[in-house]
């Protein structure tokens, strides 16, 4: 018996397999398992793109030798199953991480395919089969835009040179190298010298306490003086004792917040007598008051022609009346900027002492200049100023921003008033209640032909085709005005586009003469450069202001033709639709009067434009919006 049970050991050694009635050995059974499912999982990882074949294990069943990656593995997978039959659960991807890499792998080829499939199918709309002579049809049709749009013919400096220049792949590294290079270039780097009048600017503010009088100085001096002192933290009143002594003409302060009202009176007897002409103060809140008020209506044979005062919130509204009753008489020039108190009888004095209608033995003054800003009046207040008189008949400059009450019936009869005065400047920026219908109030007072400023930055309300109408010379209405500057900034991001700003630079620089206008109508889809014989030079936008609107680089073609040697400042903010070879193109057209363009927003730019228009190495073209940070986090551009 014994030698039989020897003899079948040895036999199921050989072929692997192993009866009920015999003692397993364990280790021998656990090296075997774990050949078994290397054997299975290696076929497996070696060809992962192949699907592998369901095979038994020779010496035990699957759902013994297999290792589970949970401890209720087997509980899931079923102890029950047949040998040989895979179970619904086993045709799912084992959790493993090799199996989810091959599921990724799977999911992007499918998403390539997917991707490739529509790229042809957008390049073959319709299912269209391809021609020898397209190819040929597409060069054509690219040769026609270039004739069209002449910025496609850009070139960035770097790309006209066949040596390239290694520098770092730093983002911010290019820019700060930038941001030194075009400081270095326009003379405030490091290592320039400063000018002569600003070592003695910088020698009298350090030693300002030793000063008692600056004697008969210049106003651009004295002005200089003040900004530096309050940059530097030292306008206090003895400063102030200084700025304001007897002689000066102009008291011009642009921070007053040390200056206290008992200062102010003080400096105001003294030098209205001796022939103060204007009062400009900033940050006045403190020192302007009624005392302030009280003190300029008791001089007689005052010379006062300009009055401005910021953030005056002890101004009553009764003491602003006074006040324009005491000065009327030379005052022309009235600004008023964030006074909380100002209200109806401000606007009832104005009315009624710059009216004509006065008695003939009162000397009437003449208001030229009436700028208001950020303050809360109401309808019927301003009402008064265009219904109730003539007092606005001789207006040069309105500015009306920010105005609580404004609307567009206001503005009609404020500039209907306007009856003798060429009109030069309106601004009536940041309010939101007006519309389309103020175009043409303000195109019916532009009738002499003296509009040179309209700023309308923040007015959501205007449309597209109110400033195509505006811009646009219409029979029984006066021409449209030729700007020389023109804010649109703000306003709905569709409305201002290239057609409007096409027709707002040619109204500003296009012969008026039909005789001398010989290109017929102007068509934007049009080769800009060929219009370049009706254009006068001399005239054209100076300051432009189109930031946060659609314009493309159609309007660069247009305003590089149209402001070539007028043009100055430009800002495209947040202009999404103008690329490098716009911008870089208007540079290259543009004179070097050219100084200054604001590009804050504008990610799309790269640097085949900053890098390589035509003027980086001269230093007279300061892009404003290449910024960076210092150490403290403060944005320095």
């Amino acid at each position: 018996m014994s030698n039989r049970r020897n003899n079948r050991a040895r036999q199921s050694s050989g072929n692997g397999l192993t009866y009920p009635d015999e003692e397993p050995n364990p280790t021998q059974s656990m090296r075997d398992r774990s050949r078994a499912v290397a054997e299975r999982e290696a076929s497996r990882l070696a060809r992962p793109d192949q699907a592998t074949s369901a095979r038994t294990l020779g010496h035990a069943s699957k759902s013994k030798s297999a290792v589970m990656s949970t401890p209720l593995g087997n509980m899931i997978f079923g102890r029950n199953s047949s040998p040989g039959v895979r179970s619904s659960a086993d045709e799912h991807e084992w959790c493993g991480p090799f199996s989810v890499a091959r599921q990724m792998i799977a999911a992007r080829e499918a998403a390539k395919r997917l991707r490739e499939e529509q790229q042809a199918q957008a390049e073959n709309p319709g299912g269209k089969e391809q021609h020898p002579l397209d190819e040929a049809m597409e060069m054509v049709e690219l040769e026609r835009q270039r004739k069209e749009n002449p910025s496609m013919n850009w070139i960035s400096r770097h790309n006209r040179t066949a040596a390239v220049v290694l520098e770092s792949a730093n983002y911010y590294a290019k820019r700060r190298k930038r941001f030194h290079r075009q400081k270095e270039l326009a003379g405030l780097g490091s290592n320039t010298v400063p000018s002569l009048f600003q070592l003695c600017i910088n020698f009298l503010v350090n030693n300002f306490d030793h000063v008692d009088s600056l004697g008969v100085v210049d106003h651009s001096i004295r002005r200089a003086l003040c900004e530096s002192l309050v940059a530097k933290g030292k306008m206090n009143g003895a400063a102030f004792d200084v700025l304001a002594e007897m002689g000066v003409e102009t008291l011009e302060l642009i921070d007053c917040a040390q200056v206290t009202q008992d200062q102010m009176c003080e400096a105001l007897q003294s030098l209205l007598p001796s022939g103060l002409r204007a009062i400009l103060l900033k940050h006045c809140g403190r020192c302007f008051g009624s005392k302030a008020v009280k003190t300029i209506s008791e001089i007689k044979d005052l010379e006062l022609f300009a009055i401005s005062l910021s953030g005056a919130y002890l101004l009553k509204d009764e003491d602003s009346a006074k006040l324009i009753a005491s000065t009327s008489r030379t005052l022309s020039s009235i600004e008023l900027v964030a006074c909380p108190l100002i209200g109806m009888h401000f606007c009832n004095a104005l009315g009624e002492h710059f009216s004509s209608s006065l008695d003939a033995s009162v000397s009437v003054g003449c208001l030229l200049e009436l700028s208001l800003e950020d303050i809360s009046l109401s309808k019927e207040a301003l009402l008064s100023l265009g219904a109730a008189s003539d007092s606005l008949r001789r207006l040069k400059s309105l500015r009306l921003k920010s105005i609580e009450g404004l609307d567009d019936e206001v503005v009609s009869i404020a500039l209907g008033s306007i009856v003798e005065g060429p009109l030069e400047g309106i601004d009536l920026s940041n309010n939101p209640s007006l519309t389309d219908d103020i175009l043409s109030s303000i195109r019916r007072c532009n009738f002499n032909d003296s509009l040179r400023s309209l700023q309308l930055s923040g007015l959501k309300n205007l449309t597209a085709i109110g400033l195509e109408a505006f811009f646009t010379d219409i029979p029984d209405l006066p021409s449209p005005p030729m700007l020389r500057k023109l804010d649109l900034s703000n306003c709905s991001y569709h409305e201002i586009n290239d057609t409007v700003v096409t027709l707002a630079a040619k109204a500003s620089s296009f012969k008026r003469s039909l005789k001398d206008f010989t290109g017929g109508e102007f068509d934007i889809t049009s080769n800009p450069e060929q219009f370049d014989a009706n254009v006068i030079h001399s005239m054209g936008l100076v300051h432009c202001n189109i930031a946060g609107s659609s314009v493309s680089d159609k309007s660069m073609e247009i305003l590089a033709v149209c402001c070539k040697s007028s043009l100055e400042e430009l800002d495209v903010s947040s202009c999404a639709n103008i690329s490098d070879k716009g911008l870089g193109y208007l540079v290259s057209k543009l004179g070097s009067q050219f100084s200054k363009v604001h590009v804050w927003g504008m990610a799309q730019l790269t640097e085949e434009f900053f890098d390589g228009h035509d003027r980086t190495e001269d230093g007279g073209l300061e892009i404003v919006g290449i910024w960076m940070k210092k150490s403290g986090g403060r944005s320095v551009r």
